[in-house]
Protein backbone atom coordinates (compact mmCIF):
# COMPACT_ATOMS: atom_id res chain seq x y z
CA UNK A 1 0.00 0.00 0.00
CA UNK A 2 1.61 3.77 -0.55
CA UNK A 3 1.17 6.09 1.86
CA UNK A 4 1.56 10.01 1.34
CA UNK A 5 2.58 11.85 4.72
CA UNK A 6 2.53 15.70 4.77
CA UNK A 7 6.21 16.87 5.85
CA UNK A 8 7.60 20.24 6.61
CA UNK A 9 9.85 21.83 3.58
CA UNK A 10 12.29 21.78 5.86
CA UNK A 11 12.42 18.28 6.12
CA UNK A 12 16.20 16.74 6.07
CA UNK A 13 15.98 13.73 3.76
CA UNK A 14 13.52 15.91 1.24
CA UNK A 15 16.24 18.60 1.46
CA UNK A 16 18.81 16.21 0.59
CA UNK A 17 16.78 14.02 -1.82
CA UNK A 18 16.43 17.70 -3.63
CA UNK A 19 19.93 18.59 -3.58
CA UNK A 20 21.32 15.22 -5.00
CA UNK A 21 18.99 15.23 -7.63
CA UNK A 22 20.01 18.97 -8.21
CA UNK A 23 16.88 20.49 -7.90
CA UNK A 24 15.61 24.27 -6.16
CA UNK A 25 15.29 24.29 -2.52
CA UNK A 26 15.37 28.00 -2.35
CA UNK A 27 12.29 28.53 -1.25
CA UNK A 28 10.86 25.23 -0.05
CA UNK A 29 10.30 26.45 3.47
CA UNK A 30 7.90 29.76 2.39
CA UNK A 31 4.52 29.32 3.47
CA UNK A 32 1.49 28.39 1.64
CA UNK A 33 3.21 25.34 -0.13
CA UNK A 34 2.24 21.79 1.01
CA UNK A 35 4.83 18.67 0.27
CA UNK A 36 4.98 14.87 1.06
CA UNK A 37 6.73 11.84 1.59
CA UNK A 38 5.58 8.81 -0.38
CA UNK A 39 6.03 5.11 0.79
CA UNK A 40 5.37 1.81 0.22
CA UNK A 41 5.98 -0.95 2.77
CA UNK A 42 7.89 1.30 4.91
CA UNK A 43 10.09 1.91 1.56
CA UNK A 44 10.64 5.64 0.43
CA UNK A 45 9.94 6.10 -2.82
CA UNK A 46 10.18 10.01 -3.36
CA UNK A 47 8.49 13.30 -2.60
CA UNK A 48 6.68 15.98 -4.19
CA UNK A 49 4.77 19.55 -2.95
CA UNK A 50 2.23 21.72 -4.47
CA UNK A 51 1.14 25.26 -4.47
CA UNK A 52 -1.95 25.85 -4.92
CA UNK A 53 -3.89 29.31 -6.33
CA UNK A 54 -8.01 28.41 -6.40
CA UNK A 55 -8.34 25.46 -8.81
CA UNK A 56 -4.25 26.02 -9.85
CA UNK A 57 -2.11 24.35 -8.92
CA UNK A 58 1.85 24.38 -9.43
CA UNK A 59 3.31 20.68 -8.70
CA UNK A 60 7.25 21.34 -7.67
CA UNK A 61 9.55 19.45 -5.65
CA UNK A 62 9.01 15.72 -7.54
CA UNK A 63 12.05 13.97 -6.77
CA UNK A 64 12.89 9.99 -6.41
CA UNK A 65 16.23 9.47 -4.36
CA UNK A 66 18.72 7.29 -6.82
CA UNK A 67 18.22 3.76 -4.93
CA UNK A 68 14.41 3.94 -5.97
CA UNK A 69 14.69 5.27 -9.72
CA UNK A 70 13.84 2.50 -12.18
CA UNK A 71 11.14 1.06 -10.13
CA UNK A 72 8.06 3.35 -11.29
CA UNK A 73 8.60 5.08 -8.00
CA UNK A 74 8.36 8.48 -10.24
CA UNK A 75 5.14 7.66 -11.41
CA UNK A 76 3.61 6.30 -8.34
CA UNK A 77 4.99 10.27 -6.22
CA UNK A 78 3.74 11.98 -9.41
CA UNK A 79 0.07 10.19 -9.46
CA UNK A 80 0.09 10.51 -5.76
CA UNK A 81 0.66 13.77 -5.56
CA UNK A 82 -2.36 14.66 -8.14
CA UNK A 83 -4.68 13.24 -5.88
CA UNK A 84 -3.73 14.87 -3.23
CA UNK A 85 -3.69 18.46 -5.63
CA UNK A 86 -7.11 17.46 -6.38
CA UNK A 87 -8.03 16.36 -2.77
CA UNK A 88 -6.97 20.45 -2.05
CA UNK A 89 -9.18 21.09 -4.49
CA UNK A 90 -7.22 21.39 -7.40
CA UNK A 91 -8.12 20.82 -10.64
CA UNK A 92 -5.40 21.93 -12.85
CA UNK A 93 -1.94 21.25 -12.44
CA UNK A 94 0.96 23.30 -13.52
CA UNK A 95 4.85 22.36 -13.31
CA UNK A 96 8.21 23.43 -14.80
CA UNK A 97 11.19 21.42 -15.83
CA UNK A 98 14.43 21.37 -17.62
CA UNK A 99 15.12 17.33 -17.29
CA UNK A 100 11.73 15.60 -16.73
CA UNK A 101 9.26 17.06 -19.59
CA UNK A 102 9.45 13.54 -21.52
CA UNK A 103 8.45 11.69 -18.04
CA UNK A 104 5.72 14.22 -17.86
CA UNK A 105 4.19 13.83 -20.75
CA UNK A 106 3.87 10.25 -20.14
CA UNK A 107 1.34 11.32 -17.46
CA UNK A 108 -0.87 13.01 -19.92
CA UNK A 109 0.97 16.34 -19.58
CA UNK A 110 1.36 18.82 -22.26
CA UNK A 111 3.79 21.63 -22.89
CA UNK A 112 2.22 24.79 -22.88
CA UNK A 113 3.16 28.68 -23.75
CA UNK A 114 4.03 30.21 -20.78
CA UNK A 115 1.22 33.08 -21.82
CA UNK A 116 -1.16 30.44 -21.39
CA UNK A 117 -0.83 29.64 -17.67
CA UNK A 118 -2.51 31.42 -14.91
CA UNK A 119 -1.44 34.83 -13.79
CA UNK A 120 -0.92 33.18 -10.26
CA UNK A 121 1.35 30.23 -11.31
CA UNK A 122 3.53 32.47 -13.09
CA UNK A 123 3.79 34.76 -10.36
CA UNK A 124 5.33 31.92 -8.60
CA UNK A 125 8.91 32.23 -7.29
CA UNK A 126 9.33 29.01 -9.70
CA UNK A 127 8.26 30.48 -12.28
CA UNK A 128 9.06 34.00 -12.24
CA UNK A 129 12.89 33.51 -10.84
CA UNK A 130 13.85 30.02 -10.36
CA UNK A 131 12.72 28.68 -13.11
CA UNK A 132 12.45 31.47 -15.14
CA UNK A 133 13.54 29.73 -18.74
CA UNK A 134 12.12 26.51 -18.04
CA UNK A 135 9.09 24.63 -19.91
CA UNK A 136 5.73 24.64 -18.71
CA UNK A 137 3.65 21.80 -18.78
CA UNK A 138 -0.20 21.23 -18.14
CA UNK A 139 -2.69 18.37 -16.82
CA UNK A 140 -6.08 18.78 -15.73
CA UNK A 141 -7.11 16.61 -13.18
Amino acid sequence: MISSTPIPGDDPKFLAALTEAKLPTDDVGEPDRSFFRFERGGRLLGFGGFELYGEDALLRSVVVPQESRGTGAGRTVAEGMLREISNAGGTRAYLLTTTAADFFKHLGFEVIDREDAPSAILRTRQASSICSSAPMLFCAI
